[in-house]
């Protein structure tokens, strides 16, 4: 199943602050979709898609994009494998999702 929270770090991140300054931002402000589970804030994607301004859909597409990218980075210099293949299925694997 497609986890729809991401972990406090990640998402501050995404918005381009710090945990600690993105957990203060979400009580001054009220945001909902920001839950407390195990000691461990979580925020909803949808939360996050709200406050970039962008649907879920993309947010998460781009998230994948990402994810992909840094997989082909971690086997970029294994002997076994060439970048520009790894770049050809990146690519095929773009092509796929847009259709």
């Amino acid at each position: 199943m497609v986890q729809l929270t991401m972990d406090l770090e990640s998402s501050a991140e995404m918005l381009g602050t710090e945990p600690e300054a993105f957990l203060e931002f979400v009580k001054r402000e009220q945001i909902e979709g920001i839950i407390k589970l195990n000691g461990e804030w979580r925020v909803s994607i949808f939360t996050l898609a709200r406050l970039l301004d962008t649907t879920p859909q993309a947010l998460l597409e781009l998230l994948e994009d990402y994810a992909l990218g840094q997989m082909i980075e971690e086997v970029e210099d294994d002997e076994y494998f060439e970048g520009q293949d790894g770049w050809r299925i990146y690519q095929t694997h773009l092509a796929e999702t847009q259709e």
